[in-house]
């Protein structure tokens, strides 16, 4: 039978309209959550890039997403962007591991210690409400203009959520799966690993990600002062020439690596803690 006589037939259709479209929208419905912020993320450009070509805005103290790729393009091709990332990089993740190995363990410390929890709290608690970047200048008289003042203020900024985080994720570890586990004579160091760690995982994943970004604005602040290459000190250069395109460049590669560190440690929360995502799927 020929081609044509099997479509006349009928037999031979490959997808009927009402069959493809229903593939889009099985398709849109898996994924749903990407398909939501990627055209949350298209109007909110098009709206944007419309109000800049509509003139209502100057381009003196505004730009569009169309200028701020084209400038972002020409400084990665260019090779102007590198050592601004290098110098900014190598801040932001020497005061991040910093923060997370030593925030982590006190944390612990205050989730299992009554007496530790009282004796510290107070003076993270106050550390922690503090404008962090008021101390740029002490640190500076400290340590110089260098690279330590600089990580010295990124921990300062980070360790904090990340020890109150985990505190609260070791002290709200259900106390029956302790006892439980002492009743069939566990060490402290197995409840530790096997009991509390991975109750507490999700509360300490979660105060590593909200240091992603005290530790971010504090890069930008101790290189608006302290520096002479980073990206704080590009937004802060572009600034002083009224160049609002290089501001925006410099804020969106800040914002970029949030979104995207953000979602590693996601990935890492669902790699280390499968159950706590398939309890809320299933809720």
């Amino acid at each position: 039978m020929s081609r044509v006589e099997q479509l006349s037939d009928g037999g031979g259709t490959e997808l009927e309209p009402s069959g493809f479209w229903r593939g889009i929208g099985d398709f849109v419905l898996r994924h749903k959550t990407a398909f939501t912020r990627t055209l949350a993320v298209t109007l909110f450009l098009a709206a944007w890039e419309g109000l800049f070509l509509s003139g209502s805005v100057s381009p003196l103290f505004f730009s569009s997403p169309s200028l701020i790729a084209v400038g972002m393009v020409k400084m990665f091709v260019s090779g102007e962007i590198w050592p601004h990332l290098a110098a900014s990089g190598q801040v932001a993740l020497i005061g991040y591991l910093i923060s997370v190995g030593l925030g982590i363990p006190i944390g612990v410390f205050m989730g299992r210690s009554a007496l530790a929890r009282d004796t510290l709290e107070p003076f993270i608690m106050a550390q922690y409400s503090a404008p962090t970047a008021a101390f740029l200048p002490l640190l500076i008289i400290w340590f110089g203009i260098g690279l330590w003042s600089k990580v010295i203020l990124v921990v300062m900024g980070g360790i904090f959520v990340i020890i109150i985080n985990t505190q609260a994720g070791v002290a709200n570890v259900d106390r029956r799966l302790i006892e439980t586990a002492r009743a069939f004579r566990a060490s402290e160091l197995s409840i530790l690993t096997k009991v509390i760690a991975p109750a507490a995982l999700p509360f300490i994943i979660t105060g590593m990600r909200l240091a992603i970004g005290r530790v971010l604005i504090m890069v930008v602040v101790s290189e608006l002062f302290a520096s002479n290459a980073g990206i704080g000190y590009l937004i802060f250069q572009a600034g002083a020439m009224y160049d609002t395109t290089l501001i925006f460049v410099g804020v969106i590669i800040l914002a970029l690596t949030g979104v995207l560190l953000n979602s590693l440690l996601r990935s890492l929360e669902q790699w280390l803690a499968p159950w706590m995502h398939s309890e809320n799927e299933s809720s």
